[in-house]
């Protein structure tokens, strides 16, 4: 039912910028593992969201990056390299892209109507605040963060850290991102399902082999 507009929207993102396309799919992947696991189900039970709302707030949490400049999206600059005012410019799409992706997202509920789009907004707007409350967009703290957007907040970390992109070229070993990650639960993450996600992480295989294979064979089979 919603299989389409989710393709054409992470179509578009390959478009302009495949490292965050793929960087999307790890995270929708892992989820959907998550999903099918006893904890995963209770989980998705406890957000009060269908396990295809869950996927789908992974898979476009970072869509807003569509709307990017071309040289920020693709600049292999590290912050700490940029001058101040390039700096404050980078950071302003950064801490803005989790409201441009609710606003991508809401477009469809506002359009349908329907509160599949609703829902999986509630999630990708929230998916950068931090438990402690000293994240962005709103500095929410705690419960007051949706709990799909706490469970899309570990796997996006854990995805950024182990893979390769643009400003470093080298990925970090899975289990060492575990061991830092589990030094900030409560602080980062939710620190009961934070530890239960990076339990599933760590004991998860690696990613497939074709990850476009595997959006196709799950957007035809379950959206």
């Amino acid at each position: 039912m919603y299989g389409n507009e989710i393709r054409q929207l992470l179509t578009d993102l390959a478009w302009v910028d495949d490292i965050s396309y793929y960087h999307s799919l790890r995270v929708g992947y892992l989820m959907s593992r998550f999903a099918e696991t006893d904890m995963g189900k209770q989980f998705v039970k406890q957000a009060w969201v269908t396990r295809n709302e869950f996927v789908a707030a992974g898979l476009l949490h970072d869509i807003a990056k569509l709307r990017w400049p071309i040289e920020i999206l693709l600049s292999d600059e590290r912050l700490k390299d940029l001058e101040r005012e390039e700096l404050l410019r980078v950071w302003g799409y950064m801490i803005e892209h989790p409201l441009g992706s609710e606003e991508i997202v809401m477009d469809y509920y506002k359009r349908t109507g329907n509160r599949f789009w609703e829902r999986i907004a509630k999630g990708v707007v929230s998916h950068h605040e931090n438990y402690s409350g000293d994240g962005y967009p709103y500095r929410l703290k705690g419960t007051e963060i949706p709990l799909l957007a706490r469970g899309v907040r570990v796997f996006d970390h854990y995805v950024r850290d182990v893979e390769v992109r643009r400003h470093k070229n080298k990925s970090q070993d899975p289990g060492a991102v575990i061991k830092e990650m589990h030094s900030i639960l409560g602080v980062h993450f939710d620190p009961y399902w934070g530890e239960k996600i990076l339990d599933y992480l760590e004991a998860t295989p690696a990613f497939p082999a074709n990850l476009d294979q595997w959006l196709d064979e799950e957007l035809k089979k379950n959206f």
